[in-house]
């Protein structure tokens, strides 16, 4: 159905005019530079060659470098800030000595205001007509603030250690991979090409489905680059005397999707070629010690040629969850040169300190002088921990379990819109597929699947139209599933948190949170599975109970900033536009009260902790050492209309038809299933 046909790169589309500039891009902040920017740019232009937009290195083709003052301008516009933290975590402990000291480890860096300031920077010609083809005609705020950071070509050394923050859906896997296919490109221009190839940057990431996104989106930047960027699959070898994964220990951690005949392992298990590796942690793990353990304090076999190393989700990265996986494969790059970009779009004060104090601690051990150590920079844009100001939120008090049902059938089902009568306001309008679900657990997934499964009328598809996707499903399935929802074949998808980072669905109209989630970075990375690359009309619906109330907060708080955002951001387009007065007399109606978020009490910091470990207790599995009183509560909380005794029914029925159709298609199956063959 066209008009359902979610628009991914994946599905091989190509846009009929690439002239045409994409709605809102930078994301949510509009196209390239300030007007003042772009008129400084276009009066230092050099007039001999009309044609060429040059950089702002101030190399002799182009123009000459903005001055202090414009590139101040040019962060202020797309709100980045870029800081030393080695300067700034030296600073004193007072508050106005910390805050002048803040100031002054500002950074001021040459911006990336359009792609065609690359030309003339001797990057590799087809990185740049790559970027070309795939339609990025103007950087978005992460990419005008990060990239030049990384592409710094007069000095390798003063290549800097980076953490980024940015929201989701600002072209973080774009910011990070066309530094790293430069750099390799680089090597191999300056005589490198007569030595075997090796691994020389490794990209992790949390989910199988990233690393499938990451390879495919590297992939058309790597197009006639002569870098090569590849999934960790089984039997892959990264190095002479690396034993390779089994099969049992590949489907742990490895990676096997959509396109599974371009990564096709030799049977003899060969070194990878490729220059750049995208991989699990566990998966990379397993690669190079098949016996590693988490409770083992012994290393995995080393890395020295290793020389980028790029986590994308950092802060997952880091939790505990992957934490151990982690730090074993950051401490087998021992190589000096080594860099590290952190990427995400949450990342709280406690995985930044463990990122510093990591990075500290290895240089230390690899006995790298003071003066020699790489700069340790910080970049944000916008706000941090917040969420695009693109998105709608909404917030919905369902009161119990079968409430949020409800209301989930309302999403699919909805009535017409009203219009405006009497002075009243007019219902808005229906919400439309693409919907993506997400749960608390994987039985819950799992049970609204089936629950919901027959809501989609036959002549639309019927069952077809929605599905589950969760960890415990084969490789195969999931990928199929998710290539199906990119195609818009499947309108609904249910699904846990394995789908919340980083997995870009260019279509997706909702995002329902049926069950509130874990911590508020998760809300975060949730909602932001809409409104990507400034795609505006997402909307982020979350269903709370009674038994959510104390942890409705956090989230209130988050989409209160996302609406302040948007009114600042509304009032600037205004005031450049000549409408202020229209824009503050008409203001956006807010979905977060300042009453709400006064009632709302706070948590506690261990049931905050108790939230992210295991969940809202009453929807957590039942247990056998769980008393009478819990067990009530966890049924009671289970997805379904229907009672225990009409759900036995069912079961029952359903057995007998099966067991009849069984007796038709075989009619000797009774007796032969009655008969007793003795114990062997």
């Amino acid at each position: 159905m066209d008009a359902l046909r979610l628009l991914s790169r994946s599905t091989g589309l190509k846009t009929k005019n690439p002239k045409t500039l994409p709605q809102n891009l930078p994301s949510a902040s509009g196209h390239g530079p300030t007007e003042e920017v772009s008129d400084s740019l276009a009066s230092r232009k050099r007039k001999r060659d009309p044609d060429v937009i040059g950089d702002v290195t101030g190399n002799e083709n182009g123009v000459q470098p903005l001055s202090e003052a414009e590139v101040r301008q040019v962060q202020k516009k797309y709100r980045i800030k870029i800081v030393d933290l080695n300067r700034f975590r030296n600073s004193s402990e007072s508050s106005e000595s910390r805050k002048l000291q803040k100031e002054q480890s500002r950074l001021y860096p040459q911006p990336l205001t359009s792609f065609d300031q690359l030309r003339h920077r001797n990057v590799n010609k087809s990185l740049l007509r790559n970027i070309s083809t795939q339609a990025y005609l103007e950087p978005t705020e992460v990419q005008v603030g990060a990239i030049p950071l990384l592409f710094d070509d007069s000095d390798e050394a003063n290549e800097p250690n980076l953490l980024t923050i940015a929201p989701t859906g600002s072209g973080k896997t774009l910011a990070f991979l066309m530094p790293v296919i430069e750099k390799i490109s680089r090597s191999h221009r300056q005589g490198d090409q007569r030595s075997e190839r090796h691994v020389s940057a490794i990209v992790l990431a949390p989910t199988k489905e990233l690393v499938f996104q990451i390879v495919n989106e590297g992939r058309k930047l790597c197009l006639n680059t002569g870098v090569n960027i590849t999934a960790m699959r089984k039997g892959m070898r990264l190095h002479e005397g690396h034993a390779p994964m089994d099969k049992e220990e590949a489907e742990s951690g490895d990676d096997v999707g959509e396109d599974e005949e371009l990564d096709t392992v030799p049977e003899d298990s060969t070194i990878v070629k490729s220059d750049i590796l995208v991989s699990t942690p566990l998966s990379l793990v397993h690669a190079l010690d098949p016996s590693w353990k988490e409770d083992e304090s012994s290393h995995v076999q080393s890395l020295p040629n290793i020389e980028t190393l790029i986590f994308d989700e950092a802060d997952v990265l880091l939790d505990p969850l992957f934490r151990a996986q982690t730090l074993a494969v950051w401490s087998a790059c021992n190589s000096p040169s080594l860099r590290i970009s952190m990427w995400s779009a949450t990342i709280g004060s406690n995985i930044e300190e463990l990122a510093v104090q990591t990075i500290s601690e290895r240089q230390k051990v690899l006995k790298i002088r003071r003066s020699q150590r790489p700069p340790l920079l910080r970049t944000i844009i916008g706000l941090k921990d917040t969420s695009l100001p693109t998105i709608s939120h909404r917030l919905t008090y369902v009161a119990t379990e079968s409430g949020k049902l409800l209301g989930m059938r309302q999403l699919l089902h909805p009535s017409r819109p009203t219009p405006a009568k009497d002075g009243k306001e007019a219902s808005p309008a229906p919400l439309r597929p693409p919907f993506l679900v997400f749960t608390q657990t994987i039985d819950r997934a799992q049970s609204l699947h089936n629950e919901l499964r027959y809501d989609i009328p036959a002549p639309a598809g019927g069952s077809s139209r929605i599905a589950v996707l969760h960890s415990s499903l084969p490789d195969k399935v999931r990928s199929k599933i998710m290539q199906d929802f990119r195609l818009g074949k499947i309108w609904i998808l249910i699904t846990t948190d394995l789908l919340s980072r980083g997995v870009d669905f260019r279509g997706v109209n909702v995002v329902v949170n049926y069950d509130i989630p874990n911590t508020v970075a998760s809300y975060v990375h949730r909602a932001g599975r809409t409104g990507r690359a400034g795609r505006e009309g997402g909307v982020c619906v979350s269903f709370y109970t009674k038994e959510d109330i104390q942890y409705v907060k956090g989230i209130a708080n988050v989409i209160a900033a996302s609406e302040k955002a948007q009114i600042h951001s509304d009032s600037t387009a205004g005031a450049l536009n000549g409408n202020s007065t229209a824009v503050s007399n008409a203001p956006k109606a807010q979905e977060i009260q300042p009453w709400l978020l006064h009632a709302l009490p706070s948590v506690s910091k261990s049931a905050r902790k108790d939230l992210k470990q295991h969940g809202v207790q009453s929807r957590r599995a039942v247990r056998a050492d769980d008393d009478e009183k819990t067990k009530r509560l966890k049924r009671k909380a289970r997805i379904g209309t229907q009672s225990g005794y009409e759900k036995r029914e069912v079961n029952r029925k359903r057995g007998a038809i099966e067991h009849s159709q069984r007796t038709k298609e075989e009619p000797h199956a009774e007796t032969k299933a009655d008969e007793w063959e003795g114990f062997g």
